[in-house]
C-alpha cells in the first residue's frame, strides 16, 4: 500500500475527450493539448502506480471511456494485483458498453447522475434525455450485481439544495451506496448563475485535502495539482520521468509553503478548506483507505452544511 500520501488515490486521465454537453464542465475552455493516453505512456505510470499501492480511477477532464483501450487497461491493471475504478456518465453507456466494462472487472463503478429530478437533470446535462439516462443507469444496476462495486453521485446545486435525502434514498432502496457533492466552480471556470455561486475561502491553501491526497496525471504522464487546471500551468513534474517520491516531496513543501497557483487561489471546491481525519502514516490496506475516505467525506460534508 502507499508510502506516499499524496498517492494514497490518483486521478488518471486517460482521456480529455468527452461527447457529453454538461452544463458545469468547463472542458470548452481548456487551452492545455487534448488527446488521449499512449500505450507507453500507460505503461510507464501504471507499473509505478501498482508498485505503489495507489488507487487508480479513471477520471478527469474527459471521458474514460472515449479511449479504445480503457477495457483492456483495466483488466490489465487489475491482473498485476492493481486498484482501478471509473467514473462515468450516462451519455456514455448504453448498447454494448455497459456489458463491456462490468465485464473488464473494475473495483468500483461510479455512475455521475446529476439528479434525479428530470427538469434539473436535464438542464444539467443538455443531450441526455432523462428517461434514456435512467433506463441506463437500471441497466447498469443490474449488470454490476454481484460483479463489479458501483457507487452513484449527484450533484448540489443552487437548485436542489434540499435534493440528498431523496437522493441517497433512492438509490439506497435498489442497494446501491450514493451521495451527492457540492457543486464548486472548477478552480474558477464554471460561470452558471443561477445553477453555481462561488464561494469565498479565502486565499489559505494549505489545507487542500485534494491536493494532499490525490494525485491528478494527464493523458500525456504531466502531473498538475488538479484536474481544474485547464491550462496545464500547475505542473508538478511527469511521472514517467520522474518518480513517485520526487513528485510527493514536491507537492508536501508546497503545502507547507503554501500552495500559489492561479487555479487554486480561486478554487471554492469544498476539500480545499478540508480539516483532513488525523493519521500518521497512509492507509496500509483496502479497509483503511475506504475507512478514512469516509471520514473524509464525512467531515467535509459537515463542513459544507456548516458554512
Amino acid at each position: 500500500m502507499p508510502s506516499e500520501w499524496a498517492f494514497v488515490s490518483v486521478d488518471m486521465e486517460i482521456a480529455n475527450i468527452c461527447r457529453a454537453e454538461c452544463l458545469l464542465c468547463p472542458r470548452d475552455s481548456i487551452t492545455r493539448q487534448t488527446g488521449i493516453m499512449s500505450e507507453e505512456t500507460f505503461k510507464a505510470i501504471s507499473e509505478k502506480l501498482v508498485r505503489e499501492g495507489s488507487l487508480i480511477t479513471f477520471s478527469g477532464m474527459g471521458d474514460p471511456l472515449s479511449h479504445p483501450m480503457v477495457f483492456e487497461w483495466i483488466r490489465e491493471l487489475r491482473g498485476s494485483g492493481g486498484d482501478v475504478g471509473i467514473v462515468v456518465n450516462p451519455a456514455s453507456l448504453g448498447d454494448t458498453i455497459s456489458p463491456a466494462l462490468v465485464q473488464a472487472r473494475p473495483n468500483v463503478i461510479t455512475l455521475s447522475f446529476p439528479s434525479l429530478r428530470k427538469d434539473i437533470f436535464e438542464r444539467l446535462c443538455p443531450g441526455t434525455p432523462y428517461d434514456q439516462a435512467i433506463a441506463r443507469a437500471m441497466e447498469l444496476i443490474n449488470l454490476s450485481a454481484g460483479n463489479v462495486g458501483l457507487r452513484i453521485t449527484g450533484i448540489l446545486t443552487e437548485m436542489n439544495q434540499d435534493e440528498h435525502e431523496a437522493y441517497e434514498r433512492f438509490w439506497r432502496d435498489m442497494g446501491i451506496p450514493s451521495y451527492m457533492v457540492a457543486c464548486h466552480g472548477r478552480g474558477g471556470n464554471v460561470r452558471a448563475p443561477g445553477v453555481y455561486e462561488r464561494r469565498d475561502y479565502g486565499a489559505k491553501t494549505g489545507n487542500c485535502g485534494l491536493f494532499r491526497y490525490h494525485t491528478f496525471i494527464t493523458w500525456e504522464g504531466n502531473v498538475l495539482a488538479c484536474c481544474h487546471d485547464l491550462t496545464g500551468t500547475a505542473l508538478l513534474g511527469n511521472l514517467v520521468d520522474s518518480e513517485i517520491c520526487e513528485i510527493a516531496v514536491r507537492k508536501s513543501k508546497m503545502l507547507n509553503d503554501g500552495i500559489s497557483f492561479t487555479v487554486c487561489m480561486q478554487c471554492d471546491e469544498p476539500l480545499r478548506n478540508s480539516n483532513p481525519p488525523i493519521e500518521d502514516t497512509p492507509p496500509q490496506n483496502r479497509k483503511e483507505r475506504r475507512t478514512f475516505f469516509r471520514k473524509m467525506k464525512l467531515k467535509n460534508r459537515q463542513q459544507f452544511q456548516n458554512s
